[in-house]
């Protein structure tokens, strides 16, 4: 892999457990801020981050209705917040017993380049590492199935997109990326253990859909590492053998770093501006722009 004018540093950023407007105002922090040093002629280290959910969170992709979406009493019953991701995709459930990772680079570096898809492909290989040093014999999928008809709900991990990780045909981790001003920002959930009745207690299901019959066909189209694994496996396990199938799918150190005042700033007013604030989170947002 060619990584000439490409730094081979990356920056490590463990977050542990937060509140979910605060973890997504905190990737969309850095996203700016990177894309603003490169835009001043730098050439930042991409961003490595992972962390959890506390209390939980239902995330809505950019472009999804919330009213159509978000069943707010059921959230406001069993303490689930709900936000909008700076990503698109569907509607997911973040609860304790979840690991997630953020990416931020440039679409340019080696590492990352070649459209949306094939960027999908090189991070992928780095999840499915991390899958492997937990016991996971995982994949990536095929095909895209985004849109496809079987798809029941708008929940994310329904049906498996280009390049996600399965097991045993079953989808394990799910993400979403978009692209700004050259910057690449990539988000992705990964379950420890998982409860579907939950995610379809704090979404809305068309009306076509029978509830129990929907649980059950989702049911059979995701998993998690304690069912593939056999066991459950804790955050801190999980967060440590995916840093390590970075650094090792990636070939290169994974230190551990600090947020920079400038991040640190930003996504606290990113947290009040936007994802705390219930009218902009209720609007659907237009597309980032995807260089390809």
């Amino acid at each position: 892999m060619d990584l000439a004018n490409f730094s081979n540093h990356w920056r490590l950023l463990l977050s542990g457990r937060n509140r979910g407007s605060y973890n997504m105002a905190l990737d969309d922090a850095i996203w700016q801020n990177f894309a603003t040093g490169l835009e001043a002629g730098k050439q930042p280290a991409p961003i490595l981050r992972f962390y959890g959910w506390e209390p939980p969170a239902l995330s809505l992709g950019y472009a999804q209705r919330a009213e159509r979406e978000v069943n707010f009493k059921a959230c406001e019953e069993l303490g689930v917040e709900w936000i909008r991701r700076p990503t698109g995709g569907r509607a997911i459930l973040h609860d304790y017993a979840e690991l997630t990772y953020s990416l931020v680079g440039s679409v340019e570096d080696p590492q990352f380049s070649g459209g949306v898809l094939e960027s999908y492909r090189k991070i992928s290989g780095a999840l499915v590492e991390g899958l492997r040093l937990l016991g996971v014999e995982a994949e990536m999928a095929e095909k895209d199935r985004r849109g496809h008809a079987d798809a029941l709900t708008s929940a994310c991990f329904d049906a498996p997109s280009a390049y996600e990780i399965t097991w045993q045909e079953r989808k394990i981790i799910g993400s979403a990326q978009a692209r700004q001003r050259g910057v690449l920002l990539q988000q992705g959930t990964i379950l420890l253990s998982v409860d579907v009745e939950k995610l379809f207690a704090v979404l809305e299901l068309p009306a076509r859909l029978d509830r129990a019959k929907t649980i059950a066909q989702v049911t059979g189209r995701l998993t998690s590492i304690e069912e593939a694994r056999g066991r459950a496996v804790s955050f801190a396990e999980a967060e440590e053998a995916f840093v390590q199938g970075f650094a090792t799918h990636f070939g290169l150190p994974l230190p551990q770093a600090e947020l920079t005042s400038e991040e640190a700033h930003l996504a606290l007013e990113l947290q009040t501006t936007k994802y705390d604030n219930l009218a902009w989170n209720m609007e659907r947002q237009r597309p980032v722009p995807a260089f390809r």
